[in-house]
């Protein structure tokens, strides 16, 4: 029995196109990296969760509200298909043609392997356009992929046998593209997309002509087999060597099977491709999102007014910047105050403690970085002489100083390339109220801060004479002058108390000892003990001195010493103790307070 190996009959010269193709796709384009585009809002409010607002993170909203990156995975893309591609075709596909006349039957199968590759794998291509206030971009992909089918064709009757190989291949083209609006609301207009016949080695009805989007194989050629070549059977009279009757049917048969199975590859390889484009270029958004409109209607916590309120007495507007980073695009919708002066005001009171807590901290030794609270001791004692002087004589005009919030860094979310704009600016005046009086636990002065905006985010900060009188405090408020009076909200936006129909900041306030309040300290004998440890020759090894800029810090330069002291011993075994209680929190220990919290805003 004879076993005939002969070349492909799919066209004339088709040797020749499959090399020449071949050689022209075989430097496939380098990949290169994808590009993102994104929007942001940067506003003195949180704008996913306003409820959660605070003024110390201010300079930190501006998270992306759309983040859409443009990269196409080609090597994984390319295994998905081609696995679609192989689920479309049995392993094996035959049958036996009977003959009628006096002739041998024949018995046919085929095998169809088709393989999918990526020729082209350029990344998309982000263009800005429009002006900068539009935020508007095109993103265009030009790509391109091999299909092949390769086919082992066998043929035998019980005299005579033929295996045929046949190879066809298409070179599909895509290009797609799609405009997105960023603000005032994302805008995605409808993907464009379109194919085209790159290269082949059959002769096609389309020609090379590009094909429209949703324009698949079978609508343009149809789903019957002939259908698909203008020139007829690719395979020729591949049976011919059999040459009766029942030959002529099988070769219809395998013809038949193969040009089916050409069809479906080529539509199933055109639907990938347009799957790609629709996963990776087209942007996803689940509603019109108008983010102009959403930004306007965000309330503010505890002001009971939203954004877009509030934005007249802000002297607020909202600025669109963009950049265009790696390639591809950022955008940020950014609310800008000009904090000019309007008449707000805010209006508080200074309480410098008549006690302060001392307390020692340990470097080095087993009791490394323990602060240790050693009770409350007098301060503030040269105010006890000027009660009854005015504030402005005892504190001085630096006592506060303010400023007030202009809006968010564009530079802070979109990179070096943005505008570099201060948030910040110092204004507004400081005004003593009165004269300094001595209450129980403190000394206190009354202020005034003018010259600020109607609405503002104000932040105050202790200074001068105020922060040396104990009191050490860095605040943001929420200002908001309105018919007469100043109302303020702190900074998780909760208002602060009435007196006299305006809101009241308070700075300092009694002196306290660790977390416990009070007078918590060392006992007396202890205290004792350590303090006599600040003459040298009581423990000279142990370093104990006054720690220099603060007279109510006794530091401990030597740990190892320190700790071997009967001092050092009793307080080891405290905190040993304490360590311990973090395993089993049900064991009652005795506590090792944190060092001395000097007073902060009281309310």
């Amino acid at each position: 029995m004879r076993n005939t190996t002969r070349p492909s009959f799919v066209l004339p010269c088709a040797a020749a196109l499959a090399v020449s193709g071949l050689f022209a796709l075989a430097p496939a384009e380098a990949e290169a990296a994808g590009k993102t585009v994104r929007i942001h809002v940067q506003a003195p409010v949180d704008f996913h969760n306003p409820l959660a607002t605070r003024l110390d993170s201010i300079e930190s909203y501006g998270a992306p509200l759309f983040y859409q990156d443009f990269e196409i995975p080609y090597d994984q893309l390319e295994k998905l298909i081609g696995d679609k591609l192989d689920e479309m075709v049995p392993n094996k596909i035959g049958d036996t043609v009977v003959c009628t006349d006096p002739c041998p039957d024949v018995t046919w199968s085929i095998r169809i392997r088709p393989t999918f590759k990526f020729t082209k794998k350029n990344q998309p291509v982000v263009t800005k356009i429009g002006p900068s206030g539009d935020a508007r971009v095109k993103v265009e992909l030009s790509a391109q992929a091999k299909v092949s089918v390769h086919a082992d064709v066998h043929a035998e009757t019980w005299f005579d046998s033929v295996d045929v190989p046949v190879d066809v291949f298409v070179v599909i083209g895509v290009k797609a593209s799609v405009e997105v609006g960023l603000w005032p609301k994302i805008d995605p207009k409808p993907v464009q997309l379109e194919f085209s016949l790159d290269d082949k080695n059959i002769d096609l009805e389309l020609n090379g002509t590009a094909v429209g989007l949703g324009m698949k194989w079978g609508t343009i050629i149809g789903l019957s087999p002939v259908g698909l070549l203008v020139g007829g059977p690719i395979l020729g009279p591949i049976l011919a060597i059999l040459g009766d009757e029942a030959a002529d049917i099988a070769e219809k048969k395998v013809s038949g099977v193969f040009y089916d199975r050409v069809e479906k590859l080529f539509a199933q390889a055109t639907r990938g491709l347009e799957d790609m484009v629709n996963d990776y270029i087209e942007p996803y958004v689940n509603q019109v999102n108008d983010i102009k409109d959403k930004l306007l209607n965000k309330p503010i916590k505890g002001v009971n007014k939203t954004v877009g309120q509030l934005l007249g007495q802000l002297g607020a507007s909202i600025e669109v910047h963009t950049v265009t980073p790696d390639g591809g695009l950022a955008a940020s919708a950014v609310v800008r105050m000009t904090g000019a002066s309007a008449g707000g005001k805010v209006y508080g009171s200074v309480r410098m403690p008549k006690k302060t807590c001392e307390y020692a901290k340990v470097n080095g030794g087993p009791l490394k970085g323990a602060t240790i609270p050693l009770g409350l001791v007098d301060a503030n004692q040269d105010l006890q002489a000027k009660v009854g002087q005015a504030c402005s004589a005892v504190l001085g005009a630096d006592g506060i100083a303010r400023q007030v919030y202009l809006g968010a860094n564009p530079r802070s979310v979109l990179g070096a390339t943005a505008d570099n704009l201060p948030s910040w600016k110092s204004t507004g005046s400081l005004t003593w109220k009165g004269n300094l009086v001595a209450e129980a636990d403190w000394y206190a002065c009354k202020f005034e801060i003018g010259g600020l905006p109607t609405a503002a985010v104000v932040e105050l900060e202790t200074g001068g004479a105020v922060a040396s009188h104990l009191v050490a405090a860095k605040e943001r408020f929420f200002e908001l002058s309105a018919a007469g009076k100043s109302l303020v909200f702190d900074s998780t936006l909760d208002p602060l108390k009435l007196e006299g129909g305006n809101a009241q900041v308070i700075f300092g306030g009694a002196g306290k000892c660790g977390g416990g309040g009070g007078g918590a300290g060392m006992a007396p004998n202890k205290l004792k003990e350590l303090k006599d440890m600040l003459d040298p020759s009581k423990c000279p090894q142990c370093g104990v001195m006054r720690k220099p800029g603060s007279e109510h810090v006794i530091e401990i330069t030597n740990g190892d010493a320190f700790a071997k002291t009967n001092f050092g011993k009793d307080l080891v075994q405290k905190v040993n103790t304490a360590r311990a209680s973090k395993l089993n929190p049900s064991q009652t220990v005795p506590s090792v307070k944190p060092g001395a919290v000097k007073p902060g805003v009281q309310r």
